[in-house]
């Protein structure tokens, strides 16, 4: 078993990454990553949770440690007292690259939105994800956000984006960018078929001037009203409902 001390540290990335595994705290989230193929390295709960729910885990092997300790785990201001950790999946392309729809999401920054759109990525059965910098998955708020769809879909760290987009076209994907400026939706899509990767930029500068080179087409949703803009994670909910019903 990992110790306190190794424990604690895994609210910061870099000790994410050196130890290759990340924690989930809750009863939903715990019960998620337990039904799910992801490796659990460890439960960990309060004294207190012990105490009332000594059934949850039914034969597992726990670690059971004092209240305040189990505070220092977690990064919530009232902890559910119950947590595991997760090896974190060593996904690449090759992962993803069978679906017909996948998501790339370019330097999405607000954890929240990610994992709201890992969520929704789900909800509508993408094949997976492909992200190029931005918030880390395996953060605490961004695997709550995602209500365990992050245990539902591969999601794969792109080191090379460029090198990794080309790959999908050969793969015969058809690279789309969202494009806020754009107005008709329904002429952009009327020859859409096969394989798409529908790409999402960051919340404020959306995708970079190197992904939009490589696009075959772009996407926006038309506006009626005076909003200025959509927020990222409605967006992506919209066009991947439109989408799905051009290509299904």
């Amino acid at each position: 078993m990992l110790s306190l001390k190794i424990l604690s540290k895994l609210k910061q990335k870099k000790y994410r990454n050196e130890y290759g595994c990340f924690v989930v705290e809750g009863k939903k989230g715990v019960k998620e990553a337990l039904a799910s193929k992801n490796e659990v390295l460890q439960i960990v709960v309060s004294k207190q949770f012990a105490n009332q729910e000594e059934n949850f885990w039914g034969e597992k092997e726990v670690l059971i440690i004092d209240d305040r300790d189990f505070a220092k785990l977690t990064e919530t201001v009232t902890p559910a007292g119950i947590a595991v950790v997760v090896k974190m999946p060593k996904n690449n392309l090759s992962t993803i690259k069978n679906g017909q729809i996948i998501v790339v999401l370019e330097d999405i920054r607000d954890p929240g939105n990610l994992g709201t759109m890992i969520r929704t990525a789900d909800w509508f059965g993408v094949a997976g994800i492909l992200l190029i910098d931005g918030a880390d998955p395996y953060q605490a708020k961004v695997v709550r956000a995602s209500m365990g769809s992050i245990f539902h879909l591969p999601i794969v760290m792109s080191q090379q984006p460029q090198i990794d987009l080309l790959e999908l076209k050969k793969e015969g994907f058809k690279i789309v960018v969202t494009r806020p400026e754009l107005a008709d939706f329904k002429q952009q899509t009327d020859n859409f078929g096969g394989k798409i990767a529908l790409i999402f930029g960051n919340e404020s500068k959306g995708t970079s001037q190197e992904i939009d080179q490589l696009a075959d087409s772009f996407l926006s949703i038309a506006k009626y009203g005076q909003a200025e803009s959509l927020n990222v994670a409605v967006s992506f909910g919209i066009l991947l409902n439109q989408l799905k019903s051009k290509v299904q």
